[in-house]
Order: C-alpha cells, then sequence, then structure tokens
C-alpha cells in the first residue's frame, strides 16, 4: 500500500482548484495537509491489522490471541527480556509434530527460558548389559583413560561417560548436581547457560613484555567464551559451538578452527593472524615469567594462546600493534559494555554534539569547549587518557558518553574533579573508568571555585572499577578504595545499571542507586563484606539519603536516612559496628531485601533473615502454646543468621559471575523479592520466574512416564 503524502493527496485536485488555491496563499493544500496525516494514521492501522494476522509482525496484545487459536497456554510474563509468547507461538505446532523428543525439548527451554539449552537423555550414559543382538559399541562401561579432553566436560552437558545408575529423583535437582540424581533410565537433564556472552571488538591488549599480551586491555585474566552459532534446524541437538561454553585450552588444541575467530581473533598490525600459527598453551605463571615462554622452536606454531586466562605468547618479540575480538561472559547487561544502549541514549535538544575516535585526544580541552552545555561521545573501542576537569556552567548540562556498541575506557593517573554551579548537570554514559593516583577516589564532586554546588550527576551503565583497577590475579589494584567522593552538598545523584566500587558522600547528598551493584572490593573478594562501601566523607559522619532498589551492596552503609531499600542485598557483617545503619530510624522502609542482622534501620517489611527469624519464633510459640524466653529467642535467631545468609558464585570483579547467587543459596533470598524473584542486582533478569515457566512447559511437553531436571552450566 502506498504511503499517503500532502503533496500526492494535493496532486489529485483539479488544476483549477489548485491554481486559485494558490492565488489565496494556498489554504487548501494546509487543510489537505491536516487530512493526509489523519489518512496516513488510518493507513497505517489498516496495514497494522494485516501485519496482525502473522505470529513474526503482530502487536505484542495479538500474540494471546493467535495463540489461542492452536490452544496456546500463556505462561507468567517476564518483562522486559528478550524472551516470552510469541517465540513459543510461532514454534508450537512443530513443537507438538515432534512432542516429547529431546530436539523438541531444547528448543522449548531456549524459547520459554532465553538461555542457551542442551537436553541429555540419561539412559544413553547408564551403564547397561547390552543385548547381544544389539551391541552399541560407542557404549562403553568404562570411560577411555587416553584422551584427557573426555574428561574435562565431567558433570556438564557433553559428558559421555557412562556412570552407574542413580535412583534419587533428577526433579529435585534445583540446578545443582549433588541434589537430585541423573543416572536413569527414565531421567532428561536439561542444562541451561546463564551467562551472557559480552563481546570486545578490536581492542588494544596489555603489554606485559615484548613477547607477553593480555587479551584484556585492563589487564585481569579472562575466560574466554564461545560466541553461540545457530542451529540449522529444529531436529538437531546443541553442540559446544551453539552454547555460550567456556573455551579451554584442550577444546581450542584439539580444533582451533573451532573457536578461532569465533570466540577470539588475533590482529598484528590490522592483519588478521592464521589459524594455522595459533597453538593452545599453558601460559599460566612460572614464578616470575609465564609456562612455555618464550618459545623459540622455528617450525613451530607463532602464536601460543591461554583461552582460560586470556593470555597470548608470541615467538618472535616485539611484533607490533596487537590488538584483538575476544568474548566474555557476564550475568546482566549493566556497566560498560557494546551492548545495546540505544534505549538509555538521550541528546537533550540545543546541545552540541562533539564525537571522538583518536584515543591521543585531550579530553580536557574538548570539555572545556562545551562546559556551556553539550554532549561529548567516544566512538571508539580505545584506551583514552581520563580527563582531569569537568566543569559546567551554572543551569548548563553536559554529557560524557561511549557511542552505542562501544565500549570505551579511560585510564586516569589522577581523579576527574567535577564541578559546576547552580542548577548545571553532568552524566557520564557507558563508561569504564581504570586507574587513578593512590589514596584518592577515582570521581569527586566538588564545589566549583566559586562555591556553587552541582545540582545532579547520573552514572548510567558505567563502571567504576572497585580496588581501581586489576592485578595480573584479577584481585583490586587499591583494595577499599574510594570509587566516587561527593563534597559538594545538595547533590541528587543516581547510578543506574552501573558497577562502582566504595562510595563516600555528604550528609546532604541524596543517591539513588539502581540495578547496580556497590562493592568495597577488600583485598581478598571473600572479606569484602568487611570493610566501609557507602559511608560519609568522615568516619564518624553519615552518608546523605540512600534509595537503593534492585541492588547488591558489597560493604558496610551508614547513611542519614533510607527513603527506601527494596528487592536489594546488603551485604556487610561486622563485630563491633552495625553492618548497616541510619541516623533517621523514623523515615523510610526497607522492604524484601537481605539486611543483615544487628542493623540498624528503619521499618522492615519482610526483609530477610529477620522473617524467618520471626516466623521460627512464631511456629515455636504455637507448638508450645505459650511465649520464648528471651535465650530461646537469641537461640532460634543466632541459628538461622548463620544459614540465611547470601552465597555468591564470585565476589571478584574480574570474575564471569560476578556477585551472581551462588546455586547453594537460601531459597528465601532466591525468591524473596518483592515479586518472587531473586533479591539484588540480578532482580532484573527474573531468573526463577524463567525457571518456572520453563517447568510448567515441560508437564506438557515431557513425554510420559520421564522426569527431567533442571542444570545451570553457568
Amino acid at each position: 500500500m502506498n504511503r499517503i503524502t500532502p503533496d500526492a493527496l494535493y496532486e489529485l485536485l483539479p488544476a483549477v482548484h489548485r491554481l486559485r488555491d494558490a492565488d489565496e496563499g494556498e489554504p487548501l493544500r494546509q487543510l489537505i495537509s491536516v487530512l493526509a496525516r489523519e489518512g496516513a494514521v488510518v493507513e497505517e492501522n489498516i496495514e497494522q491489522l494485516f501485519d496482525n494476522l502473522f505470529i513474526e509482525t503482530c502487536a505484542p496484545w495479538a500474540v494471546p490471541y493467535i495463540g489461542g487459536t492452536i490452544g496456546y497456554r500463556t505462561l507468567y510474563q517476564v518483562e522486559g527480556l528478550p524472551v516470552g509468547n510469541r517465540s513459543e507461538v510461532a514454534h508450537l505446532i512443530g513443537y507438538r509434530r515432534r512432542k516429547g523428543t529431546a530436539a523438541v525439548l531444547e528448543q522449548l527451554a531456549r524459547d520459554v527460558t532465553g538461555w542457551p539449552a542442551r537436553v541429555v537423555e540419561y539412559f544413553e550414559r547408564v551403564a547397561t548389559c547390552q543385548h547381544m543382538n544389539h551391541i552399541r559399541p560407542d557404549h562403553h562401561a568404562t570411560p577411555d583413560l587416553h584422551d584427557p579432553l573426555d574428561f574435562e566436560a565431567l558433570g556438564g552437558a557433553f559428558d559421555y561417560v557412562t556412570r552407574s545408575i542413580d535412583v534419587r529423583s533428577i526433579e529435585q535437582s534445583d540446578g545443582r548436581s549433588s541434589v537430585g540424581g541423573r543416572h536413569n533410565l527414565p531421567n532428561v537433564g536439561l542444562h541451561l547457560w546463564r551467562l551472557l556472552p559480552f563481546t570486545h571488538t578490536n581492542v588494544p591488549t596489555t603489554r606485559i613484555g615484548p613477547r607477553r599480551f593480555l587479551f584484556d586491555p585492563l589487564g585481569a585474566p579472562r575466560q574466554l567464551v564461545n560466541r553461540p552459532e545457530a542451529e540449522e534446524s529444529i531436529r538437531t541437538l546443541a553442540q559446544p559451538v551453539n552454547v555460550p561454553g567456556a573455551v579451554t585450552r584442550r577444546a581450542l588444541h584439539a580444533d582451533p578452527a573451532l573457536y578461532y575467530p569465533r570466540a577470539f581473533e588475533i590482529f598484528v598490525n590490522n592483519a588478521a593472524v592464521p589459524v594455522e600459527d595459533i597453538v593452545a598453551c599453558d601460559l599460566s605463571n612460572d614464578g616470575a615469567v609465564w609456562n612455555h615462554s618464550p618459545h623459540v622452536d622455528p617450525l613451530g606454531p607463532d602464536v601460543r594462546v591461554d583461552p582460560e586466562l586470556g593470555r597470548i605468547a608470541f615467538r618472535n618479540a616485539n611484533p607490533g600493534d596487537v590488538r584483538v575480538t575476544y568474548r566474555t561472559a557476564f550475568p546482566a547487561l549493566i556497566g560498560g559494555g557494546e551492548y545495546n544502549r540505544a534505549a538509555d541514549l538521550v541528546n537533550p535538544p540545543g546541545l552540541q554534539m562533539v564525537e571522538i575516535s583518536d584515543p591521543t585526544t585531550d579530553l580536557d580541552a574538548e570539555l572545556a569547549q562545551i562546559q556551556d552545555g553539550g554532549v561529548l561521545v567516544l566512538t571508539a573501542n580505545e584506551v583514552f587518557t581520563a580527563p582531569t576537569t569537568l566543569t559546567v556552567d551554572s543551569g548548563a548540562q553536559v554529557i560524557v558518553r561511549a557511542a552505542d556498541g562501544v565500549r570505551p575506557i579511560l585510564r586516569a593517573t589522577q581523579p576527574l574533579l567535577i564541578s559546576g554551579g547552580a542548577d548545571a548537570r553532568v552524566t557520564l554514559d557507558g563508561l569504564t573508568l581504570d586507574g587513578v593516583a593512590p589514596a584518592a577516589p577515582s570521581v569527586s564532586v566538588d564545589p566549583d571555585p566559586a562555591g556553587e554546588m552541582l545540582t545532579g550527576i547520573t552514572l548510567r551503565h558505567m563502571t567504576l572499577i572497585p580496588g581501581q583497577g586489576f592485578t595480573r590475579t584479577g584481585a583490586p589494584v587499591a583494595p577499599e578504595a574510594v570509587s566516587l567522593a561527593i563534597t559538594a552538598t545538595g547533590v541528587e545523584v543516581l547510578i543506574d545499571r552501573s558497577v562502582t566500587g566504595r562510595i563516600e558522600m555528604a550528609d546532604t547528598v541524596n543517591a539513588e542507586i539502581r540495578d547496580s551493584i556497590v562493592d568495597a572490593a577488600a583485598a581478598e573478594s571473600i572479606d569484602s563484606a568487611e570493610v566501609r562501601a557507602i559511608w560519609g566523607l568522615n568516619s564518624d559522619d553519615p552518608a546523605g539519603a540512600l534509595t537503593i532498589i534492585a541492588s547488591t551492596v558489597i560493604g558496610q552503609v551508614f547513611a542519614r536516612a533510607f527513603p527506601l531499600v527494596s528487592d536489594s542485598i546488603l551485604f556487610a557483617r561486622s563485630e563491633t559496628d552495625p553492618p548497616v545503619r541510619a541516623m533517621r530510624r523514623q523515615e523510610g522502609c526497607m522492604r524484601f531485601s537481605f539486611v543483615p542482622r544487628g542493623s540498624i534501620t528503619p521499618r522492615r517489611y519482610r526483609c530477610q533473615p529477620q522473617l524467618a527469624i520471626d516466623q521460627a519464633i512464631e511456629a515455636r510459640e504455637i507448638e508450645i502454646g505459650g511465649p520464648l524466653s528471651d535465650a530461646e529467642r537469641d537461640l532460634i535467631a543466632g541459628r538461622i543468621a548463620r544459614w540465611l545468609v547470601p552465597v555468591f558464585t564470585a565476589l571478584s570483579a574480574s570474575a564471569p559471575a560476578y556477585a551472581q547467587l551462588h546455586l547453594m543459596r537460601p531459597r528465601e533470598i532466591a525468591r524473596g523479592a518483592s515479586d518472587e524473584s531473586e533479591m539484588g542486582v540480578y532482580h532484573q533478569l527474573f531468573q526463577p520466574q524463567r525457571e518456572t515457566n520453563l517447568r510448567l512447559r515441560l508437564e506438557e511437553f515431557l513425554r510420559f512416564g520421564l522426569e527431567a531436571g533442571l542444570f545451570f552450566e553457568t
């Protein structure tokens, strides 16, 4: 259908009317323009009605109606995720044609949860006595010890080693192999990968020596992961190339072409290194040097790669400009990254825009040109020298951000000092800040020379590395260092989908933290909760009013007030000071969050572990028919407080599963948020709802007599 335009509609009028209209100043043309605009609305609506006939193009509201024509049953809506009913309805007829097969269950798991999946029929991996008329030569009762590659996959989705029978119920696995059984004839396992692959495109490496380089520009060890390749058909089962699994040394050695350049690619002087020159190698530390480096064999491969540590060793010294493209894993789209941020990019009208791709550009000079208002956009995956001063005129707004799909790194040698006049605002978006001078904050918000105060600062999709940087082992360079210090008074702070270290602020500063991680970064990650995360500028002074929504704070918190803490984890412990403390307990509320025992806070609503303690005491009082003594109450409280604490997969910011709740976490935290999702920063993923949806679908498509269990690979 041709789109209705004012000119096309006006040309349909007789020429005599158009001539007279021109003599009168074209009032008829203006009327036709109004009619054309309304006609275009009607035309678009008609086209949408036609699109609504097809599941691929219909509006979201029409999906359940199309599904209803083929008997589709809706599930829990997972808001804000690229999964839902559309893909299920599109594949439903195909599901039913192959109902009960492993390939359908695998596709179903991907469509329902959005996680890559691999289905394993465990009857094929149970040691059995074979019938002599139907011998299976590949079905060995014992593994072949000659090939160590087979043993790397033990316990995973691609483990082909047979086992003796396990009669425990696989349905009780809850994602953990140690809880439920696997190897039994009626058992089917759905293995799921929850971590997302993050791409780093054509980024500079970290040079360690003449021959040694690190993939990560930040200098941390990185586990490389595979870029998932779409399966050609619903009839096939996923293979290692179809999932974002970790690339191991042995797997890379067995088939370099399988992962190069899918998982990583190396460029020397802008020329890609051919796969024939790549070999897997163990480049772990051997004293002050690396294993197997340097290598001087003239007949051997030119480049040795350790995909488990993210290391590269060249045969020849000083090979040139080394850049890489590689993939790592992370639980969610937060912090600086190349993921899609288009929905959050804002360009206020009237502000000049400056785009910079050259890493040698003086950013201080560029920021000085737009201090009366402007947008500075970094458009390249480069390591820029961080600016030292960002000053904003009164009433102006300055935005410093990364272009969509780009992850620039700002490397600092001294703090970034931000100041501005009255009604001035600053936004930092999509950047990664690495390094700073010792004993100084990464970002400092101060009054301007005239004594005026900045009105607001926003950190969105930012990474202020906890500990200000990484050592070669991935530990923080400066444990407990301050990432953000705000000495200006009356500033409104928004931290949204970001990762930051310790924060210090004046008691008149109000901060809102959403979908973010605030990590005090102790030297040993297991002790991170012992140090202070958000505090006043002096140890005896509180921060301002803190609003914390769906975030994870690792460390102690001392604030003037908590207007609202919801769906969050405040992970801290202290033997001397309260781990979380509010000066004004009459203001605000804490709800559906983990708040450590001994904290001094406003009133709490369904917060753990206090909720579990109260419920246990109430149940005990009902059981004995009377009140408990103080000693009995303390005994119950102490027993519950010891086990009802968050358990994380990793607390190091360089780890792939950073701040992710461990599979052994208490259910009260994993499903304790206001909408029965998990508490903390990954509340936004709605993982419990996705798991529940999959279990509901399995009841419909699993063959009678079989049992299914879910196992999380990441």
